[in-house]
């Protein structure tokens, strides 16, 4: 499977082989862009040729609204093994940018999709747009493909018990710590990925020793609280954690910077400059203001015992359906099996 991010690599691959192309940003790679993978992988089963995903970094609003314009799920890197991971898939991308902006939808068809990629089939979602302002739909693409000579499949709005199925839905539910929710509707667990930087020490002081984690701050953040989680480290070991996400209220400091700290249970260790891979699963509370480090410290044991309570009902509900907890984790196939949610 290849990644490739220069035209002329691009056009060369696409001369010597059939592609079937799922288009869209993916961001999370949720339940509806996996039904977009799964189209173009069965077109490329029945017809011949190879499956493939373009994609156009970055996020368009993010050049048309600053980086303000939206917070991303995934980094690109991310993006990439997870698309990856879901079956044999080549991934084609394409730099965003004002003039790219200024591309009427035919353009953006005539020239990448029949010219540089020679597509033989395209997939989209229903609500899928393209082109200068968004002119371009769905079936503005199907209707153009029948003109540059490619098959062009729409997939259907994807719910999942009564909640579409979107990125949006899925950063507000992050966004109000409710991941469970957004575990549901992107069929797997999501993942924050940081190294451990320096800290101002004071979980060691109080005995619970954290590790910092530097994270990417254009990722859609959780709401600010306590957490249970799993990290997993650069060897595979995975530990039961208690995550704080937020500015550490109780904490004086000149800059309050949100901090991303896990606190791994019943672990000694030096995680210093190390990346560590992290799955929140339950928020336990919201961040709040103690009078005193005892108040604190007192606290913490309390959510230590609390995450433990809630880690045992994740860990069972995947023992039920005959699973480690490494399928947490894993980039491959098994990834993609609904994780068991505790209720």
């Amino acid at each position: 499977m290849v990644v490739l991010d220069e035209k002329n690599k691009i056009a060369a691959f696409a001369a010597a082989h059939e592609l079937h192309v799922a288009l869209g940003y993916f961001d999370g790679l949720h339940l509806g862009h996996q039904t977009l993978l799964d189209y173009v992988l069965q077109a490329a089963g029945e017809k011949g040729g190879q499956a493939g995903v373009l994609l156009i970094e970055p996020h368009p609003l993010k050049i048309l609204r600053g980086n303000g314009g939206i917070r991303n799920l995934n980094t690109l890197e991310d993006k990439i093994r997870l698309i990856q991971a879901y079956g044999d898939i080549h991934v084609f991308i394409l730099p965003f940018d004002r003039e790219f902006a200024g591309l009427s939808p035919e353009a953006f068809v005539r020239d990448y999709l029949a010219g540089l990629l020679q597509i033989r089939t395209a997939a989209c979602g229903f609500n899928y747009s393209f082109g200068k302002g968004g002119a371009g739909k769905s079936e503005t693409l199907c209707r153009l493909g029948e003109i540059y000579g490619f098959s062009c499949g729409i997939l259907p709005k994807i719910t999942y018990k009564g909640k579409t199925v979107s990125s949006t839905e899925i950063r507000r539910f992050i966004e109000k710590g409710h991941m469970k929710e957004a575990c549901s509707l992107l069929g797997h667990s999501h993942i924050y990925t940081g190294k451990v930087i320096g800290g101002n020490k004071l979980g060691t002081r109080l005995g619970f020793p954290t590790a910092n984690l530097e994270l990417n701050q254009e990722l859609t953040w959780p709401a600010y609280g306590v957490y249970g989680g799993f990290v997993q480290e650069e060897d595979g070991s995975i530990h039961r954690a208690v995550i704080n996400a937020g500015i550490r209220p109780t904490v004086k400091q000149e800059d309050k910077k949100p901090s991303f700290e896990a606190n791994l249970i019943n672990f000694s260790g030096d995680l210093y400059e190390k990346t560590l891979r992290v799955a929140l699963t339950d928020r336990l509370r919201p961040e709040k203001t103690f009078a005193d480090l005892d108040g604190l410290r007192r606290q913490i044991a309390i959510d230590e015992k609390n995450a433990v309570e809630a880690l045992n009902s994740w860990e069972a509900a995947l023992e039920k359906k005959h699973k480690t907890i490494e399928t947490i984790f894993s980039y491959n196939k098994d990834f993609y099996h609904h994780l068991p949610v505790p209720r």
